[in-house]
């Protein structure tokens, strides 16, 4: 998460989606930029609203100032991302190391919730339910997510350079897969279709 309220945004760092490469590119503008720990750099809207909002608003930013923006990744294709990342040497011997397990059964733990990767309905709305993410950007066009913050702050479009890039693995699905992760996902589709 980085925040540029004085430009009009705060990005919120959904994961598997470049957000690495994209706080990068902006983090010699951000007024705040929080990396680590985790929880921290991928807090959702509501987490936000909690502890960031009111002190930007302590310091002059009303929530109404600013937009919330995030990037959104095509849900099979976020799910493919995740297990490529899990397969990585520095996971080998924890419970979340995926380099001996098929695609077809990673996504069957997602889908029983055996594995968690997070809820993108819960990352963009507020404990109310209202959406609260008002900018979304697909992963596939980051050339515009990042051309719309660079205009937004008033600087030259940055070069994203690669970062946390999951392991090349050759990937096969079965058709009940897939339809089983489209289901599974339709709010999270619904949103990456809708994105610019």
């Amino acid at each position: 998460m980085f925040a540029m309220p004085e430009h009009g945004f705060v990005f919120l760092s959904t994961t598997k989606t470049g957000s690495t490469a994209i706080e990068n590119a902006f983090a010699g503008r951000a007024a705040i930029m929080f990396r680590q720990p985790p929880s921290l750099k991928h807090m959702n809207a509501r987490a936000f609203q909690r502890m960031v909002a009111p002190i930007l608003e302590e310091h002059g930013h009303p929530r109404d100032s600013y937009e919330l923006a995030c990037v959104v990744r095509e849900p099979v294709d976020w799910v493919a991302s995740w297990w490529r990342y899990r397969s990585r040497t520095q996971a080998a011997g924890t419970p979340r190391y995926t380099g001996g397990m098929s695609f077809d059964e990673f996504a069957d733990r997602v889908v029983s919730r055996q594995i968690r990767l997070g809820n993108l309905k819960r990352f963009v709305i507020d404990a109310e339910g209202n959406a609260v993410v008002t900018r979304l950007f697909r992963y596939d066009r980051l050339d515009n997510a990042v051309a719309w913050m660079a205009k937004q702050a008033g600087m030259p479009t940055p070069e994203l350079r690669a970062a946390n890039v999951s392991p090349e693995r050759t990937l096969t699905m079965s058709s009940r897969t897939r339809a089983r992760l489209e289901e599974h996902f339709a709010f999270h589709r619904a949103l990456y279709e809708a994105a610019d």
